[in-house]
């Protein structure tokens, strides 16, 4: 079962949001040789990707902390209002689990 997070995107600036990932005990999950894969669209059956996140590991993976990143440019091409987003793990046995997902509202730019 995924995590609910509504997030807040603001148009034109970079985004990132750092996570950990950690068993029912709470311990943190090695995902050193995990992929993750996300992307925002303004309604979940549109064709149309507003965005898409990429992803860094914090350390070296095994501490289970992941770095949700969009840049500058990504968020300025960004329609403002309310979106949708996910974000797939997969994990290096080739399980796909859906991590999270939620809302975003992605604020308008006045400065360009």
């Amino acid at each position: 079962m995924s995590g609910k997070l509504d997030i807040e995107i603001e148009q034109g600036a970079s985004f990132s949001r750092l996570i950990t990932i950690t068993d029912a005990d709470n311990n943190p999950v090695d995902i050193s040789g995990d992929t993750f894969a996300g992307q925002v669209r303004k309604h979940p059956k549109q064709d149309i990707i507003e965005g898409a996140f990429t992803f860094q590991f914090h350390t070296d993976g095994t501490d289970g902390k992941i770095v949700i990143l969009m840049d500058n440019e990504t968020t300025a091409s960004m329609t403002y209002g309310k979106c949708v987003y996910d974000i797939e793990w997969t994990k290096s046995s080739g399980t796909v689990v859906r991590l999270l997902e939620g809302a975003i509202n992605v604020t308008p730019e006045v400065t360009r």
